[in-house]
């Protein structure tokens, strides 16, 4: 397979489209082994300097919703939305891919 030229950048930005995708198919078959290989992704693309910690809530269940990975969270009283995810979720998501906690 030939090399395709595109920046540090525009790869970033694809695999992150990618893991997405990847995400919403686990999530619409609830497929759990497909969210271990997402985390194992994620923890191999982040050690290599892949900004993956915006997007890290997307791969997490969330603790405060119960949103699934790859779903946005919802409202609940006395825990806001930030931006598509709970503050709550992006830091355990970011514990999770630094290895520091167990996968939920």
């Amino acid at each position: 397979m030939p090399l395709i030229k595109m920046t540090g950048e525009q790869a970033a930005v694809q695999f992150m489209e990618g893991m997405r995708e990847v995400a919403a198919a686990a999530t619409r078959y609830r497929d759990e082994e497909l969210f271990g290989a997402l985390l194992k992704m994620a923890r191999a693309a982040a050690s290599q300097g892949v900004a993956v910690e915006p997007q890290g809530g997307q791969f997490a269940p969330c603790p405060v919703c119960d949103a699934a990975p790859g779903r946005s969270c919802i409202n609940v009283p006395g825990h806001p939305v930030r931006g598509d995810f709970h503050p709550e979720r992006v830091e355990l998501a970011a514990k999770v891919l630094a290895g520091e906690v167990p996968p939920p």
